[in-house]
């Protein structure tokens, strides 16, 4: 528990295989919820290993499947970088930007994206 900073049970910390921390969560989810963070977690430590395609999928998944969870936003968000960092085209955070806003309005991911609305 010290290793990590963990103050509070369940925490959940989501490790790559060297122990380098990608995503961490606190505190009981419902099974879809908890799962959703778990997907979140390894899309994340793929995209932060340069592993965008697999990233991909991760997001992808959570949207599918999970579209109604807390992840979902941060997945729709972490889409369009991912698949920004992946083809070098800017159009992919403008289009990610849209579908936040369509249908996540009010998180703090659409908030997050919206410097996006000034690519041409």
């Amino acid at each position: 528990m010290k290793r990590f900073g963990i103050k509070w049970t369940p925490t959940i910390v989501i490790l790559d295989l060297d122990g380098e921390e990608h995503h961490r969560f606190i505190g009981y989810l419902p099974p879809e919820d908890f799962i959703g963070q778990i997907i979140l977690g390894r899309g994340k430590a793929e995209f932060n290993s340069d592993i965008f395609e697999q990233a991909i999928q991760c997001f992808q998944e959570i949207l599918v499947r999970y579209p109604k969870t807390d992840a979902a936003p941060e997945a729709q968000y972490l889409l369009g970088v991912a698949k920004y960092k992946a083809s070098h085209d800017p159009k992919e955070l403008k289009l990610g930007l849209e579908v936040l806003q369509r249908d996540y309005p009010n998180s703090e991911w659409a908030k997050k994206a919206q410097v996006y609305s000034l690519i041409p």
